[in-house]
């Protein structure tokens, strides 16, 4: 986890970094290894991960897979909330997941998740008074004609390590 936070602080303005990050990433979650996922860009309020069309995301009908798509999704939510939130100091762990298809995927696809600057002040204000929170992030998924192909609604228990009672 540390080697994912510290690339996630470097890969908004390095290639070498982002490469580096989604290096890891494959290395550390290998449940998504096979399926090709990469973090595409990254911006201080913003995150985009990349899912492949290809024959291990598809489904029956050569799309991708329903759980691909809500896995490349959590990938994004899990990114942006750990990009401010340091893992040192809070557990990050997805409580809910609400998944809306729209459109099947015969394409790559983007999952693009955000948290505003207030949305994170507020967040930090709520953490100090009550160390812990739920919140949800909302990504949208896309092809590359930007045809929405889903929407990810995933809740985020984050809580201060300090309050913890079953430590890793």
């Amino acid at each position: 986890m540390k080697n994912i936070y510290e690339n996630l602080q470097k890969a908004e303005h390095s290639n070498l970094h982002r490469w580096l990050l989604n290096r890891t990433l494959k290395n550390s979650i290998r449940f998504n290894k096979p399926h090709g996922f990469k973090v595409f860009s990254i911006a201080d309020s913003e995150l985009k991960t990349f899912a492949p069309y290809c024959k291990k995301n598809f489904n029956h009908l050569k799309g991708i897979h329903a759980c691909a798509i809500a896995t490349v999704g959590e990938l994004s939510a899990g990114l942006i909330l750990m990009r401010h939130f340091s893992p040192k100091k809070y557990r990050l762990i997805m409580s809910k997941i609400e998944i809306n298809y729209h459109y099947q995927a015969k394409k790559d696809i983007f999952a693009h998740a955000m948290i505003s600057a207030d949305t994170k002040a507020k967040m930090l204000e709520q953490l100090n008074t009550d160390n812990k929170l739920f919140h949800e992030i909302v990504t949208n998924i896309h092809d590359t004609d930007n045809a929405q192909i889903a929407t990810v609604k995933s809740t985020w228990q984050i809580k201060s390590w300090d309050t913890v009672r079953t430590k890793v």
